[in-house]
């Protein structure tokens, strides 16, 4: 079993059995909840990255990945071989290369602001550098589908907000193949078709004549769909003020998916039958 977006929502709604106007526009709320949830608590290889880069000789500083939260590890490749930094913290990094003009190889590393890390020594070479770091993966909420729309009048833009004038959905167009074509982030209600979607910026307006299906999967969506569908309710039944019962055993499957994607994530993934032996039970 996995889940679509598309799918996941309506499970939510069949399990709730609500499908009141504020309540669908929510979902996507609830089911970001979930994500949030595992993201916090549960320690899986999906939630790391590696980027690469060049230094810059006489600069202290490093740029982040736009998608970085806290750091691994970080090397960089030198002639003779490939080094490793020590993470400090800022004020440590600026005692010790208290005049930036003074260059070499760099050994430390800090998170500078938000944006950059400072390195020292300043480097005095365009060294390659690796960071394996932690990310927060894209959402399930976040998948696209194409929107076809004709009887166009003006010019829809990238970017821009669309609304549908009977359904009320509104989304965000990501990419626009053609003038009448659409890639369009899913919207927590559907839109109808032959129904009229205007453009906030552009002020455009076009008829839905179709929209593809949802394929998209996450990992977690596709892996761990019973911690997603179980996470979302509990999410959804705290905005119902549902019954303390009903909340109660959502809660309880919640946790026991959990359970196992946390023994997965930190005692199978990081770990080899060669090394730890297998999984062993006591017999009874």
């Amino acid at each position: 079993m996995s889940f679509t977006y598309a799918q996941l929502k309506q499970a939510i709604q069949d399990f709730t059995d609500n499908s009141e106007t504020s309540f669908v526009t929510n979902l996507p709320i609830f089911i970001r909840g979930v994500e949030d949830r595992i993201f916090s608590l549960v320690d899986l290889e999906l939630f790391r990255k590696n980027a690469t880069s060049a230094l810059t000789v006489d600069d202290p500083y490093l740029t982040l990945p736009t998608d970085y939260l806290a750091s691994f590890s970080f090397q960089i490749t030198t002639a003779l071989n490939k080094e490793f930094l020590l993470q400090k913290d800022v004020n440590f990094v600026q005692e010790y290369n208290s005049t930036i003009a003074t260059t070499g190889v760099p050994k430390y590393y800090a998170l500078y602001d938000v944006n950059n890390f400072i390195l020292a020594p300043t480097p005095n070479a365009s060294f390659t550098a690796e960071l394996h770091y932690y990310f927060r993966p894209t959402s399930l909420t976040a998948s696209q589908f194409v929107l076809t729309v004709s009887s166009v009048s003006g010019t829809f833009q990238a970017s821009e907000t669309i609304t549908g004038g009977t359904s009320g959905a509104s989304t965000t167009i990501s990419a626009i193949t053609s003038a009448t074509v659409f890639t369009v982030v899913i919207p927590s209600t559907d839109f109808t078709v032959g129904e009229t979607v205007t453009g906030a910026t552009s002020g455009a307006t076009g008829t839905v004549v179709s929209t593809s299906a949802d394929t998209t999967e996450t990992w977690l969506s596709e892996n761990a769909p019973n911690a997603m569908l179980y996470g979302s309710l509990v999410e959804a039944y705290t905005f119902m003020k549902g019954e303390p019962d009903v909340m109660k055993m959502y809660g309880d499957r919640f946790n026991e998916s959990l359970i196992r994607l946390k023994d997965y994530g930190e005692a199978r993934e990081n770990a080899d039958a060669y090394r730890m032996g297998l999984v062993r039970r006591t017999r009874t």
